[in-house]
C-alpha cells in the first residue's frame, strides 16, 4: 500500500559521557553506563518514519542489532560486533585454505589485519521513549586470548535474543542470550562457555552460572559456541544451544533459572536441528533445517510429549530451502520464513503459513509439486523472495498496528557496478537496503519499502522488528549494517492502522489479481481488485523486469551444511573456474500504463511486469498502492477443473461419511456453480463461489483459486476491451 518513503534521518546529538562502572573481569556483574546520546526531537518526519540510532551508536563495530525486546518500558538492544569480520574470520579457521579474512571483505567494511584487534565487546543499550535518550547500560568483560597472549578478547562477541521471563517468586527479569568467540578459540569452549545474562532493573546484569553442556543434535555432540531463540512455555524458559554461527543446535530447558546454580537440561531429541522456537495455539513448535533433506518444523503439546513433524522435505521444497529463518503467529495462523542456498552460489527465500490442525499454504515461494500429486502455488502471486531474489532471509516478522510485516536480508548492492554494467546503478537506485513487506490479511502483500526507506544503502538487513504500545502503535527497526554500523528506525505510520484510522484518506484497492485472458492475438493481461468506496478513478502502474546473467561462486559452508546468516553471493566473472551463471530477474522502475473508472483494467502485453494500482478521488487525493502482482503469474490458471483439484485434496471435498460417495456440500457449491457457468447464470454461479469461498474454513489454496475463478468469470470477454 505505502509509496517508497524516503526517511528525513536525524542526526545524533551526543549528550556526553555518564558515570558507570568499567567491567574488566569476567565476573559478569555490574553496571556499563559509561556512554548516552538523545535522538534528535524532530526525528520523526512527515511519513511517519525516522531514525532514533545510527552508525553503531556512535560505533561501527555494533555491526547489527541482534536483538530486541521492551522492559519495565524501556527498549534494550543488543549488539553484535564486527559480523562478517567474524564469520569470515571463522571460515578461515576451518578452512586455512580459502583465505577468507580479508581487511577489506566488503565495500566500506574495513577489518584490522590482525583479527585479533577485532573490538568485539558486544553492548546492550537502553532506550527512554519519554525523553529520547539511549544509555549504554551493558558492555562485555574481556578475557585472555589464548591465540595472542598479549591480547584480550570480548567474552561476549554479540546479544543474539532478549526475552522477559517472570520467575517463581514472582519478579521479572530480562535474559539476553550471549554468543562467544569459542568457535574460532576452543580452547575457551570449557573453560569460559556462552553465558546467558539477567537483569532485573534492566541497568545491573549478571551471568547465569550455568553447567558445562553438550549439543547433541544430528552432526554429533559438540559444546555450544552460543545462543539463539529464546522462549517462554508454560512457564518455562527455553533456549537453543548452538554449536556454530550458523545458529542452529539444540533446545534446552533453563531450570530454577533465579537459583544460585541454574540447570541446563536438553529437550529436543537428537535428531532436529533447530534454528527457531515459538509457541502457537498452547503448542511449543520449533522451526529446524536439513542441509539434504529440506528445512521441517515439529511441534510438541505437552513437557511430556514428543515432538511429532508438522512440516518435512522443505514443504515439497527439498533441498532447495533447507532452514527455517523465522517464525511468527498472525490472526490464528503460524507464519514460517524459511531459506537456503541454490547450488551454495545464491540464497533463496519462501513463507509458508501453518493452521493450528497441521495444514499449511505457500503463501511466498515457487510453485512445486507435492508428493500427493498436488501443486502447491502461493497464494499472494509472488514467487521466492517476494518475487525478488535479492532477497536471502525473511530475518524477521512483527504484527503492527494490525498488520503482519516482514523485514528481509537483500544483496542487491553488491551487483549495482556488476561487470562494468553502469547501467544497473539505475535500474537498482530503488532497491539498495532491506526490504520491509506486509499483508493486513496474510493474502495481498505490498512493499513498505525496497530500500531501507532511502537512507542507508549499506542497511542490507532488517535484523530485528519490535513493536511497542498495547496495540503496537510503533514498530522498531534494527538494522545489519556492516559499513556504518547499526541503525535503529522508529516507524509510526502503519498502513494497516492508518486506513482505519484516517478515513478521510483514499483506502487503496486490496485484493488486487493478475491473470492472464483471452486466445491468441486477443491474450492479454487481466487485472481486477476490490473497489475503493471513495475512487473516482485508479491509475495503474508497471515495472518491466530485465532479466541478468550473473557469475557466481559457491559460497563456503559450515560443518553443518549451513551459510552464515550474513552471507551473500560471491560474484565473478565468467571465465572463474567453477563460476555459475544464474538468471536474475530485475524490476525496473513503476510507471503509469493507464487509468480506468473500472475495477479491472486490460494490459496488452506480455512482457514480464510487476503491477500496482493506486486510486484516486474526485478531489485529487491519492492511495497507497495496492498490493503487488506479477506476470507471468506463478499461480495457475482458474478454471473450474483447478478448483476442483484442488478442492478434492482437502478435508472439504471429502465424501459425507455418513452417505459414502456422496459429494460434500463444497463440491455440490463448486457442482451449481459451474452448472449456472454453462448456463450462461453468471450472477448465480459467482454466487455460489462466494459461498464455496465463505466455506473454505481458512484453505488459503481454495480460497485463492476460487477467487480467481470469480473474477475470470465476472470480467469473461473483456480481452478485447481497450
Amino acid at each position: 500500500m505505502p509509496c517508497v518513503l524516503v526517511v528525513l534521518v536525524a542526526l545524533l546529538a551526543f549528550a556526553g559521557a555518564t558515570a558507570g562502572t568499567s567491567l574488566a573481569d569476567g565476573s559478569g556483574h555490574g553496571v556499563i553506563a559509561q556512554k548516552a546520546f538523545a535522538a534528535s526531537s524532530n526525528f520523526v518526519d512527515e511519513s511517519g518514519h525516522g531514525a532514533i540510532a545510527q552508525n553503531g551508536f556512535g560505533e561501527r563495530d555494533n555491526s547489527y542489532a541482534w536483538s530486541m525486546g521492551w522492559f519495565q518500558g524501556k527498549l534494550y538492544v543488543g549488539t553484535g560486533r564486527d559480523v562478517l569480520c567474524v564469520e569470515n574470520l571463522t571460515t578461515q579457521f576451518f578452512v586455512p585454505l580459502e583465505e577468507k579474512y580479508t581487511i577489506n571483505p566488503s565495500l566500506n567494511v574495513r577489518c584490522p589485519a590482525n583479527p585479533y584487534d577485532l573490538k568485539l565487546r558486544a553492548e546492550i543499550w537502553q532506550y527512554t521513549p519519554e525523553t529520547g535518550i539511549w544509555k549504554r547500560v551493558y558492555r562485555s568483560p574481556t578475557l585472555h586470548n589464548p591465540a595472542a597472549s598479549n591480547l584480550r578478547v570480548a567474552t561476549d562477541i554479540a546479544y543474539r535474543s532478549m526475552i522477559t521471563f517472570k520467575e517463581k517468586d514472582g519478579r521479572e527479569a530480562l535474559y539476553a542470550a550471549a554468543v562467544s568467540p569459542d568457535e574460532y578459540l576452543p580452547t575457551l569452549l570449557h573453560s569460559h562457555p556462552p553465558r546467558i545474562l539477567r537483569s532485573y532493573d534492566g541497568v545491573h546484569w549478571e551471568a547465569l552460572k550455568l553447567p558445562e553442556v553438550t549439543v547433541d543434535y544430528p552432526h554429533g555432540k559438540v559444546h555450544p559456541m552460543g545462543y539463539r531463540a529464546m522462549v517462554v512455555w508454560k512457564h518455562h524458559l527455553f533456549v537453543t544451544a548452538t554449536p556454530d554461527l550458523t545458529g542452529d543446535g539444540s533446545l534446552f530447558e533453563v531450570t530454577n533459572p533465579n537459583s544460585a546454580r541454574p540447570g541446563l537440561i536438553q529437550v529436543s531429541p537428537p535428531n532436529l536441528d533447530i534454528f527457531e522456537a515459538v509457541t502457537f495455539h498452547g503448542d511449543l513448535y520449533l522451526g529446524c533445517g536439513n542441509a539434504t533433506s529440506g528445512y521441517s518444523v515439529w511441534e510438541a503439546s505437552g513437557e511430556d510429549r514428543p515432538f511429532v513433524p508438522v512440516i518435512t522435505g522443505g514443504a515439497g521444497s527439498g533441498a532447495e530451502i533447507t532452514s527455517v529463518v523465522s517464525m511468527h503467529v498472525f490472526r490464528g495462523r503460524l507464519y514460517v520464513g524459511a531459506s537456503g542456498w541454490y547450488q551454495n552460489t545464491l540464497p533463496k527465500s519462501e513463507m509458508i503459513r501453518i493452521a493450528p490442525n497441521g495444514s499449511w499454504t505457500l503463501v511466498v515461494g515457487n510453485p512445486r509439486k507435492l508428493p500427493n500429486g498436488q501443486i502447491a502455488y502461493p497464494t499472494s502471486g509472488l514467487d521466492d523472495g517476494f518475487d525478488s531474489l535479492f532477497n536471502a532471509h525473511f530475518w524477521r516478522m512483527a504484527d503492527y498496528g494490525g498488520g503482519l510485516y516482514v523485514g528481509t536480508n537483500s544483496w542487491a548492492e553488491l551487483v549495482k557496478g556488476y561487470k562494468g554494467k553502469g547501467w544497473l546503478g539505475d535500474l537498482l537506485a530503488g532497491a539498495a537496503g532491506y526490504q520491509l513487506w506486509s499483508t493486513c490479511d496474510g493474502e495481498d502483500w505490498f512493499p513498505v519499502t525496497r530500500n531501507a526507506f532511502g537512507d542507508g544503502e549499506y542497511d542490507f538487513g532488517a535484523r530485528t522488528l519490535e513493536t511497542n504500545g498495547p496495540d503496537g502503535e510503533e514498530l522498531y527497526i534494527g538494522s545489519a549494517n556492516q559499513a556504518q554500523g547499526t541503525m535503529i528506525l522508529d516507524d509510526r505510520e502503519s498502513m494497516c492502522s492508518s486506513l482505519l484510522n484516517r478515513p478521510h484518506k483514499v483506502s487503496a484497492p486490496n485484493a488486487m489479481i493478475a491473470q492472464t485472458t483471452g486466445k491468441g492475438r486477443s491474450k492479454a493481461t487481466l487485472l481486477s481488485w476490490s473497489p475503493s468506496a471513495s475512487a473516482s478513478h485508479y491509475e495503474v502502474l508497471a515495472a518491466n523486469e530485465v532479466n541478468l546473467t550473473l557469475y557466481l561462486q559457491p559460497q563456503p559452508a559450515a560443518a553443518s551444511g549451513f551459510q552464515y546468516e550474513g552471507a551473500e553471493p560471491i560474484l565473478t566473472e565468467p571465465e572463474t573456474p567453477g563460476a555459475l551463471p544464474v538468471n536474475v530477474a530485475v524490476p525496473g522502475q513503476f510507471e503509469p500504463i493507464g487509468t480506468t473508472s473500472s475495477a479491472f483494467f486490460v494490459a496488452h502485453s506480455n512482457a514480464h511486469r510487476v503491477y500496482e494500482v493506486v486510486a484516486e478521488n474526485a478531489a485529487g487525493e491519492r492511495s497507497e498502492p495496492s498490493n503487488v502482482q506479477t506476470m507471468p503469474s506463478p499461480e495457475p490458471a482458474a478454471t473450474f477443473g483447478s478448483v476442483r483439484g484442488v478442492l478434492g485434496s482437502s478435508a472439504l471435498g471429502r465424501a459425507s461419511v455418513a452417505r459414502a460417495g456422496s459429494p460434500s456440500p463444497a463440491q455440490r457449491l463448486l457442482d451449481a456453480a459451474q452448472a449456472a457457468a454453462a448456463h450462461g447464470q453468471k450472477a448465480q454461479a459467482l454466487r455460489d463461489l462466494q459461498r464455496l469461498r465463505a466455506s473454505s474454513d481458512g484453505n488459503g489454496d481454495l480460497s485463492a483459486l476460487t477467487l480467481r475463478l470469480e473474477r475470470a468469470l465476472l470480467y469473461a470477454g473483456v480481452a478485447g476491451k481497450a
